[in-house]
């Protein structure tokens, strides 16, 4: 037996009986000793007949005794089983108390104690539960419970910073129910400003700020923000509760907050927040260094959060870019002209930025000097009008185009800034963008964007309409190319004919040797008849093929010194020198009917067209444009007879 414990034993119990069966035991062998040495002393027979019989009565009972106790199992003799009480029959079941830190050289001590009958506990084993209330039975989880059905959807549908929200709400709203919180928010660092802006947060006060932003001043959270050192109170002092938590409109007797910083690293930027995460709680002492623990493993996932967020708007407006710029590129492609170049780049400003007021400054070759050409007015508001000269040394768009850089002011409230000319009516008053319209180290123009909205146009904003107005530049480039190259070019490539630049030079320098040598010079100019009906027939293509038959047509009339050329669009003008305006009637009638006559071929469809011509003849004293316009005029009444006609100034 173990040393050290008390044992608590019941009378009648298996160990209670050893110990009993121990001391008769000894007694009975004392007995029989002391039987045998009378019987020795005395001796004789009877002497010795006693002390047999003692000897033979011990035996019988210390075997009947050892073979009462095997029957007892070794499980029963150790956890001391009720039905080993039962063993005696008539015994009265007694509580004995023995201690075996009893020294071993005297008899053991055991005591009785009386049964208390409290003490008694019915085996679990048996007893039956007690039923459950209604109130009290567990309600049934479903999958709504686990996963939110329609979160995919949802969130598919949202832009990136409204899924960025809509997430972030969740993960406050876990954080609140973990740390029993009164208040869980979330904020935003913008240092350029001076100031928080709330982004999310679950409350349970009515007290919460309305307003979105928060001056960085002495506050918990803004120390928190400016140093990115996290701060734990344990007890915040009811009197300057208001001044350190100045995210409640009111003191919410708010008794233990945790603010930690969120950081998030982007390209080679310094580490800092960028933004605050608190929890309060109306107990005292209700956070620890457990709590900044799971908070700083929250940080973790909303960094992440940010990341992801960061990630899907730089694809945003990549992806929006692109497409502006496809849409810009087919509408320039469908009609290559100046003009709608900037209408196009106007457009697609208004669905990549948000502004109030844009205009369009291009040099005119009239004034002389850099002039506002477009401007569009959303609000109605007094701002610059069309043909507005730009003042190049005072002005934020002249440095512009000066310099050939974007220039960028985020704050008008001085209202020391010109932006255009310093006799400038602007009531605007906010954020101004400027932005060259130019490619290489040509400068074409610029797009001035403003917004009532301070700071509106800092960072991937001004990069994405920087990149619109680059591609813009780059498709005035081709088309000034183009007319520079046509400049010095003479035979359009399509026809074979004079461009109509060298044929009205052409024209002014055949009259010019006709008044001084005094000759006769008529002009014709032929158009095709009903051209834009079959170019919705045949295709797009169909005016440069009919043009080209025509041409050839007319060249198999045509002597060696006769001049021709495209006049405007759709028409052919025909220079004939030394012939008179009847013979050039006579010779466009003849052209008319070998054109009427003329079978045109267009994948694998033939047709025919026919034109009106009309014919004037160079009189004493007339110019070249009184020449261009007398013959226009009477096409104009051939085109009004219905056509396939000859008309003579």
């Amino acid at each position: 037996m173990l040393k050290g414990r008390r044992w608590t034993m019941t009378d009648g119990s298996p160990m209670a009986v050893a110990m009993t069966d121990r001391r008769m035991l000894t007694t009975i062998a004392m007995a029989a000793v002391l039987a045998l040495t009378v019987g020795f002393f005395v001796g004789g027979v009877v002497g010795w007949i006693v002390a047999g019989g003692v000897l033979v009565s011990a035996g019988m009972y210390v075997y009947f005794r050892l073979a009462g106790l095997r029957d007892h199992s070794a499980e029963d003799l150790l956890r001391g089983s009720k039905d080993s009480h039962s063993q005696f029959p008539g015994t009265t079941m007694k509580k004995l108390l023995f201690d075996d830190f009893q020294t071993s050289d005297g008899d053991y001590v055991v005591k009785e104690v009386e049964e208390e009958e409290s003490s008694i506990v019915p085996s679990t084993k048996t007893a039956k539960p007690a039923p459950m209330t209604k109130e009290e039975k567990p309600r049934e989880l479903d999958i709504l419970d686990f996963f939110d059905l329609d979160s995919d959807s949802s969130i598919a549908d949202l832009e990136p910073k409204s899924e960025f929200h809509s997430l972030l709400n969740k993960v406050l709203l876990v954080l609140k129910d973990v740390l029993f919180a009164h208040t869980v928010a979330f904020f935003w660092v913008n240092r350029d400003k001076g100031h928080l802006v709330v982004e999310s947060m679950a409350s349970d006060s009515s007290l919460f700020i309305g307003t979105r932003r928060i001056p960085l001043d002495g506050d918990l959270v803004s120390q928190v923000a400016r140093t990115g050192k996290h701060q734990l109170l344990g007890n915040v002092n009811p009197v300057s509760e208001g001044e350190l938590l100045r995210y409640y409109e009111s003191p919410a007797s708010v008794s233990s907050v945790v603010v930690v910083p969120v950081f998030f690293k982007s390209g080679a930027d310094e580490i800092q927040p960028v933004g605050v995460l608190l929890a309060d709680s109306k107990a005292a002492d209700a956070f620890g260094q457990e709590t900044l623990s799971l908070l700083g493993r929250f940080t973790k996932l909303v960094s992440a959060l940010i990341k992801s967020y960061t990630d899907k708007y730089d694809l945003l407006l990549e992806s929006e870019l692109l497409s502006s710029i496809r849409r810009m590129q087919d509408r320039i492609k469908s009609n290559p002209s100046e003009e709608t170049i900037l209408s196009a780049l106007a457009d697609e400003a208004n669905r990549l930025a948000g502004w109030e007021c844009l205009t369009l400054t291009m040099y005119s070759e009239d004034n002389k000097g850099w002039v506002i050409q477009r401007v569009v007015n959303k609000p109605g508001r007094p701002y610059m009008t069309v043909d507005h000269p730009i003042d190049l040394e005072r002005s934020v768009v002249g440095e512009a185009i000066r310099t050939n850089r974007v220039q960028c002011v985020a704050d008008l409230t001085d209202g020391q800034t010109v932006r255009f000319a310093p006799d400038e009516t602007v009531a605007l008053g906010g954020s101004f963008l400027c932005v060259p319209i130019s490619s290489y180290n040509r400068c074409y123009g610029a797009m001035s964007l403003e917004s009532a909205k301070a700071g509106n146009y800092s960072g991937s904003e001004s990069e994405t309409i920087y990149r619109l107005v680059e591609n813009a530049a780059a498709s005035l480039e081709v088309l000034y190319m183009n007319n520079l190259v046509k400049d010095y070019v003479t035979v359009d490539h399509v026809t074979g004919c004079m461009t109509r630049k060298h044929f009205l030079r052409k024209v002014d320098e055949d009259v010019l040797r006709a008044e001084d040598f005094g000759m006769e010079l008529s002009l014709v100019s032929v158009a095709v008849d009903n051209l834009h009906d079959h170019i919705s027939r045949y295709g797009k293509d169909t005016q440069e093929i009919i043009l080209n038959e025509i041409a050839m047509v007319i060249r198999g009339q045509l002597r060696p010194y006769d001049a021709l050329g495209l006049q405007d669009e759709g028409k052919l003008g025909v220079l004939l020198v030394s012939t008179t305006a009847s013979d050039a009637y006579l010779w466009a009638e003849s052209l008319r009917k070998r054109v009427a006559g003329h079978v045109i071929a267009i994948a694998q469809r033939t047709f025919s067209v026919t034109v009106s011509v009309g014919v004037c003849g160079l009189n004493e004293g007339m110019r070249t444009h009184d020449l261009i316009a007398g013959t226009a005029q009477v096409l104009e009444k051939a085109m009004e007879k219905g056509g396939n006609l000859v008309r003579v100034a």
